[in-house]
This record gives C-alpha cells, structure tokens and sequence, in this order.
C-alpha cells in the first residue's frame, strides 16, 4: 500500500489535488483526493474544534480534541502553526495549520496503522499533507484577491449611485450590477444599516457572487458604523443581514429607476430612525401615522407637535389613561380593565382629558393628532 504513495512525486501528488479545487466544494473535494492517495482519512477542524470537514472512518471526535489539546493550545507560541503528528490509538495523524476564509483552520490526515506498513510512509503522508495545505492558502490567497476587488468595485457602484445616476448612464450601470446578482431593470432596495462597532466584523455582509448585493461602509461614530446598501428585490434582508453585532436596519419600497437611489436612501434612513423594538423597518411596512411621526427628524419637529399633549403628559394619571384609551382603540370597557379602575373613573379622566384639550375624543381629526403626538413624544425620548 505504501509504495503506491511512495511512487507519487511531488508534482503528480501536486496534479491530483488541484484538480479537486475545481469543484462547488474545493476544500472537500480535495481532502477527499489527499486521503485517497494514502488511503486513510482526513479532517478538517476550525478554531472552536468543531469538525466542519470529514473524509473517511477516522475516530472525529478524538482527533478534534487532540488539535485543541495539541495545536489550538498553543496558539500564542511563536511556532504553534508548524506540521505536528502524534498517535490516537491505532491511527497515525498529521496536522497542519492553514488560514480559510481569515480564520485558522487545522487539516489532518489520518493513517490507520493496518496500512501504515512502511517508515517511508510517514515522509509520504508529510509531503501529502504539505502540497495540500500549501494549496489551499494559495487559493485562499486568490479568493480573497477576487472578494476584496469585489468590495472595492461595490465602493464604487455605490458611489456613483449615491451621487446620482442620470437616465442615459443606467444601462452602463445596470451592466455592472449584474456582476453583482442583480437582474437589469428588475426591482431593488436602497438599505441603511447600523452596526455595533464592537462587533461590527461579525455583522459585515460578504459579496458572493451571484447575491444580488453592493454595500459600502458610509460613516463611522463612537459606538456605531454605517453601511449604505443596494440589494435586489428578492434578497432576502431580514435572514442575510442579521447578525449579533447589527443594531438597526432601515429599508426603502422597491423601485426600478437607477436614478432615484439618492432618494430611496432617504426614505431607508427615516425608516432606519424609526425601529423600535425590532432590529428592520421597512417603509412599505410603516403605517402612516409612524411614517409621518418619522419624517419629523428635527428634535423641534418633533417637540412642536409632542406640545400639543403637553398638559396632559405632564400628569402621570391622565397621561396612562390617554395612552391606554389609545391602544385600547377607544373602548372604555378595556381601558378600565387594564386599569383596574371602573369605567364611571375612566369616563370622569376623559372628560378632564377633554377639558384640557379644549376638544372630543371621538373626533377623527383630534384622535389623530393624539395618536400624532404620542408617537412624536416616544420618538423623541428614544433619540
């Protein structure tokens, strides 16, 4: 068995697994290929020790472990990342460290030792293990090339769509949109975006191919980064974007016509200044009355209408029973029993509410300015 692996040279060992990169799954296919030829078993382990990769009978569990123990452990030592080999009961292993996708990685090539006949056998699986890890870094030092030109290129569409987009260049445009995913003058979303900058990396979207996707970082605060988004229509944004370091995420309606980026934009960012309680806000999905309480961005704005409602909330009575009137849609009944209080006292506070406000509850034009007033007054507490 051995000399099968033995007659291999480096460049046919070299051939054989850079075939396997031309695959959907690089990374499996050629581990698949390097444990063919020394005919055991390969892994490959990530930093948490979680096995995302394996080929072969070998005992995961055990070999995962043996990687924290043996490589991960020793991490901060200045040569933590050379080639390590050990034994976990019957099975010879070999582990190499590589960076994937910015992060360390550990292959292992595991020998059972019913085919590990020969001590040339340990130089054979060495060089195996070697060529491969020596690939992958190769590759992952291509991709990243291709997914940093990406960003910059996404920078740069954005750019331009931001700035404004006159009608005779959006055929140029739309043609490196499809690069991106997007299909020509089909439907798309302008998206502002709030990331925590502790754990803004987490949160940052990726630019695959295909996704229908351009993103740009726009501003940078104390505690927070800004992106500015155009996706297609159908990306899905609620499931892609969210991550633990996203904050807020404002959503424009959809639109077709490159040159209304600039104010789809604006619209995403009222929508991006009204989430409450939840991290999206899209504007197709706002009613009117929080729509109209957004588009208030001044604090004044907002202030001056909140005034309106100023001799009642500044009495803490009169004020729970306006708001419970409010969301109980009027009824009297509910009011009193969310309230705990009987509906004679409750009709008594709407009367005094009435009073002071010089005007009926149950005019359409006064409940509108209330419902107006409150949302102005929860918007400003919360800026």
């Amino acid at each position: 068995m051995s000399s099968n692996r033995k007659s291999l040279t480096r460049e046919q060992i070299f051939d054989e697994l850079m075939s396997g990169l031309n695959s959907v799954d690089p990374l499996e296919s050629a581990l698949l290929r390097a444990t063919n030829i020394c005919r055991g078993a390969g892994l490959v382990v990530n930093e948490l020790g979680e096995v995302i990769r394996s080929v072969g009978t070998a005992p995961t569990h055990l070999i995962s472990q043996w990687v924290q123990d043996e490589i991960f452990a020793d991490a901060d030592r200045p040569r933590w990342d050379e080639p390590k080999s050990g034994a976990i009961g019957r099975w010879h292993v070999y582990a190499q460290t590589v960076r994937l996708r910015s992060r360390n990685h550990v292959i292992v090539v595991a020998v059972h030792a019913d085919a590990f006949v020969e001590r040339e056998d340990d130089a054979a699986v060495s060089l195996i293990l070697d060529v491969l890890t020596k690939l992958l870094r190769a590759f992952e030092g291509f991709e990243s090339f291709s997914i940093s030109n990406r960003r910059e290129e996404s920078v740069r569409v954005l750019r331009d769509l931001e700035a404004g987009v006159s009608p005779g260049r959006e055929p140029a445009i739309w043609r490196l949109l499809e690069s991106f995913g997007f299909v020509a003058y089909e439907p798309i979303r302008a998206v502002r975006v709030r990331l925590d900058i502790a754990d803004s990396v987490s949160a940052r979207p990726t630019l695959p191919p295909g996704g229908g996707l351009v993103i740009r970082e726009s501003e940078y605060g104390a505690s927070a980064i800004e992106q500015t988004v155009v996706c297609s229509g159908d990306f899905d944004i609620e499931s892609r974007l969210d991550a633990p370091g996203l904050l807020d995420v404002g959503v424009s309606g959809l639109f077709t016509a490159l040159s209304q980026v600039p104010e789809m934009l604006q619209t995403a960012n009222v929508a991006l200044g009204s989430v409450r309680g939840t991290k999206f806000a899209f504007v197709d999905r706002m009613r009117p009355i929080e729509w109209a309480a957004a588009r208030m961005s001044l604090r004044f704005d907002r202030r001056l209408v909140a005034a309106f409602l100023n001799p009642i909330v500044t009495k803490p009575e009169a004020s729970t029973t306006l708001r419970t009137y409010v969301e109980s849609g009027g009824s009297i009944a509910e009011v009193a029993a969310r309230l705990h209080v009987h509906e004679n006292t409750v009709r008594y506070r709407i009367r005094q509410i009435e009073n002071v406000l010089d005007a009926r509850l149950t005019d359409p034009r006064t409940a509108a300015e209330i419902v107006l007033a409150l949302q102005c007054l929860d918007t400003s507490e919360l800026a």
